[in-house]
């Protein structure tokens, strides 16, 4: 049985939650304020933990910092629930580690449902230095995953039917492999299936993508960005220091800033409805995390992807692909990266042919076995 952690000063609203989760079978402590929030849930080890922002010795900004500070406790799921629900503060909330935000008054029943999804993804598992092993879920958990299809069939009875929606995986093989081919497939299979898409152009320039997008669909680029379907951040010439073409809504120049990134990032999405308040989902590729492996530091580009990574739930299962060029990290870096990453796809050429196989894969039973693209 799961132990669910609520730290609110608000009396009613531990009662409240109380009575929410002990009926829906959960075991429940209770915490009035920061500090003995923290110490909950370092006597109890919880497996979620909700937590109001407001409140006194300890806000929930800083009791969630210091849980992603611990070794004991770093990934275990962590809601905010507060009143405060602007932008600011929800960013702030993703910022310092949480992995949903919801806005108070709350709705009982997305509540509950928000906290069964966060379970069923994070169940505990002992933490390892590289993500190389494929547990067996139970079947109730696999139940509650949605799949979407990768495009390369053999690969997706390798994944038990696709890739868990609001999954976030990392594509890495050498160049010329089929990593940047596979995740603009996955774009074009989700315009056409109506999700919303968001690419980020940090290694090809964003003419030739969306020249290749046009090609393979059925509408012009400029239909599925006015039906809201489709936006592309512009981050080649500020990653290439090259000439900005300036032809992008979202496009970075000046100097090289990963908030400036994040920040044209959470623009665009929001425009698509991925975002706290529409929670629409759909696809998202960051192409790729090579550049910035280049020019920042690693805790940086660390904390540039988990910043992404943890929104993928709270935006409404977003399914996010980070491309990787092998050779750019170093094996403990890849291993850090990997660290973040619900799954791992590799690619390779092997005998003239382009091969692909599932490295890792959190939430389902995998086959780890290479398969002809």
């Amino acid at each position: 049985m799961a132990t669910i952690l609520v730290v609110d000063d608000d009396a009613h609203i531990r009662t409240l939650a109380e009575a929410i989760f002990k009926s829906a079978g959960y075991d429940v402590v209770l915490a009035a304020d920061g500090v003995e929030g923290v110490d909950q849930a370092f006597k109890f080890l919880p497996d979620l933990i909700l937590t109001d922002i407001n409140m006194p010795n300890k806000n929930g900004f800083e009791l969630c910092k210091q849980i992603r500070q611990s070794d004991e406790l770093k990934h275990t799921p962590l809601i905010m629930v507060s009143a405060m629900g602007d932008d600011y503060n929800k960013l702030t909330g993703f910022d310092e580690g949480a992995d949903d935000y919801v806005t108070k008054p709350f709705n009982i029943e997305e509540l509950k449902a928000r906290a069964k999804s966060l379970l069923a993804r994070h169940r505990r598992t002992e933490p390892a230095p590289r993500i190389i092993v494929d547990p067996i879920l139970e079947p109730e958990i696999v139940s509650h995953l949605d799949f979407i299809p990768t495009g390369i069939p053999s690969l997706d009875d390798c994944l038990s039917g696709g890739l868990p929606r609001g999954s976030n995986i990392l594509l890495v093989g050498p160049i010329g492999s089929g990593k940047s081919s596979f995740s603009r497939q996955f774009m074009i299979n989700g315009l056409l299936a109506n999700d919303p898409c968001l690419f980020v152009a940090l290694d090809d320039s964003p003419q030739l993508i969306q020249k290749q997008f046009s090609q393979a669909l059925p509408h012009s680029m400029t239909d599925y960005e006015n039906s809201s379907n489709f936006r592309l951040v512009d981050a080649y010439s500020w990653s290439t220091m090259l000439p900005s073409q300036d032809h992008e809504r979202f496009s970075l120049t000046g100097t090289l800033d990963l908030n400036q990134l994040s920040g044209a990032i959470s623009d665009a999405g929001n425009e698509l409805g991925q975002s706290v308040q529409k929670k629409r989902g759909g696809r998202r590729v960051i192409d790729s995390i090579s550049s910035l492996l280049v020019h920042f530091e690693l805790p940086a580009v660390q904390r540039f992807i988990s910043q992404i990574a943890r929104t993928s739930l709270a935006f409404g299962d977003v399914t996010t692909l980070f491309v990787l060029e092998q050779g750019t990290a170093s094996d403990q870096v890849l291993n850090n990266i990997k660290y973040l990453m619900d799954g791992v796809i590799e690619f390779d050429q092997q005998e003239g042919r382009r091969a692909v196989r599932v490295a890792s894969m959190k939430w389902v039973r995998s086959n780890p076995e290479w398969q002809w693209m």
